[in-house]
């Protein structure tokens, strides 16, 4: 390198800020001249580096890339229950069998439309969650919607999760009644799972340049859903499945808003949620005891 030649700077910084300009320049084959926390270059050749420093900066503005806060949670914390809640729902179908006429299970905690709005039997938006018309309605449910469930509350924390569907199934079965003209009847745990995927797709919205392909991913798993289940079938509901997948998402913005994701790690918290949805679903059916002869005893 000629000393005699008159040099620019290009670029400063700290150490890795210039060594890493320098590594560009190399790639170019554009001399230079390191000092400290100056990069220099000969002054025919200054606009050329600043051009390919420039395109450097702008291809890499965005690395590394921020942390993608939905993910799993490594800490010490107890296990979702999943599978207690999962097993739950296949020991509750032993007891109510599948829906039939004369069933007393269904004729007190099934989504009746006529009974909800004009009888205010409001805990049927949540008893019809753990009612299924079939085995395959529950296998499907359960092992689709059981991974979906899993997953949600390694997101974002069991009992935020689970209190989280409830309200959020209940809410979209509500609305399904609602927009419909006609009577109506539903029973299923896969409005939730609807609704764990649409949070799914809403806490995905802002993640990006890729938020298109993230958002299919959810959409993938809700297909897979339709698929097994059908669409054709006596009970299958897809307004309750389109209602929870709508609630889903705006449930995920607000996941997203109020920061509900930092109540992941804590123990307390998550139990606390945990036992606030248990004690729903216990409150609903006992409720629904009182207005119907089901064997609660």
């Amino acid at each position: 390198m000629d000393e005699t030649e008159k040099y620019s700077v290009v670029a400063e910084g700290g150490h890795d800020h210039i060594s890493a300009c320098a590594l560009v320049l190399a790639a170019m084959g554009i001399d230079y001249r390191q000092e400290d926390t100056l990069l220099l270059v000969p002054d025919e050749e200054a606009d050329l580096a600043r051009q390919q420093l420039q395109a450097y900066y702008e291809e890499n503005s965005n690395w590394p890339p921020p942390q993608n806060w939905i993910h799993q949670r490594h800490k010490q914390i107890p296990p979702p229950p999943t599978l207690m809640m999962i097993g739950a729902l296949f020991l509750f179908f032993q007891i109510t069998g599948p829906w039939q006429p004369g069933n007393p299970w269904f004729a007190a905690g099934a989504i009746d439309s006529s009974r909800i709005l004009d009888q205010e039997q409001w805990w049927r938006l949540v008893t019809a969650l753990s009612l299924h018309g079939n085995g395959t309605h529950l296998l499907g449910n359960c092992l689709i919607g059981g991974f979906m469930v899993h997953l949600l509350s390694l997101t974002i924390g069991y009992g935020s999760s689970w209190l989280l569907l409830l309200v959020t199934g209940a809410l979209a079965n509500f609305l399904n009644i609602v927009l419909r003209d006609s009577p109506h009847y539903s029973v299923g745990f896969s409005t939730a799972v609807f609704a764990a995927i649409g949070m799914f797709s809403g806490l995905q919205i802002k993640m990006g340049r890729d938020a298109p392909l993230r958002f299919l991913v959810p959409l993938g798993a809700g297909a897979g859903l339709l698929a097994f289940l059908g669409t054709e079938g006596q009970h299958t509901d897809l307004g309750a499945h389109l209602s929870g997948f709508c609630c889903g998402i705006v449930v995920g913005q607000l996941i997203i808003r109020t920061n509900l994701i930092k109540a992941a790690d804590n123990p307390t918290i998550q139990r606390f949620l945990f036992f606030c949805a248990l004690a729903i679903i216990f409150l609903c059916w006992w409720l629904a005891a009182l207005h119907a002869p089901i064997p609660l005893a």
